[in-house]
């Protein structure tokens, strides 16, 4: 395959991954943050027991992140799929870019 090729189809492939792994990554950072800011206790789940307002927002937003980041069913799965596929073949062809231009490099 020509490198010209190779470069418009992992630059496809790049812009159209790229909201999707942001998506991904972006929620999970977030999860993992609040976990750690904030670790899980008895007063801190009966807080989101009572029905404060802040724990209801805490706790919906906290469920749109889980669910955003390894939720959807069947769908979900998918879709996590779909993104580590997508992801393997664009380290492929950013792999095989890189060696087309260091044979080029070698020759001159």
């Amino acid at each position: 395959m020509k490198e010209s090729d190779l470069r418009t189809w992992h630059r496809t492939l790049g812009i159209l991954l790229a909201s999707f792994i942001i998506l991904q990554a972006g929620s999970g950072f977030l999860l993992s943050l609040g976990r750690f800011a904030v670790p899980r206790t008895h007063t801190h789940e009966e807080s989101y027991a009572s029905g404060h307002a802040h724990g209801e927002v805490e706790s919906l937003w906290q469920e749109s992140l889980e669910f955003v980041h390894h939720g959807g069913g069947s769908i979900g799965i998918i879709y996590r799929l779909f993104v580590g596929i997508a992801l393997l073949v664009e380290i492929v062809l950013g792999v095989m870019i890189f060696f087309k231009i260091k044979a080029r490099s070698k020759k001159h």
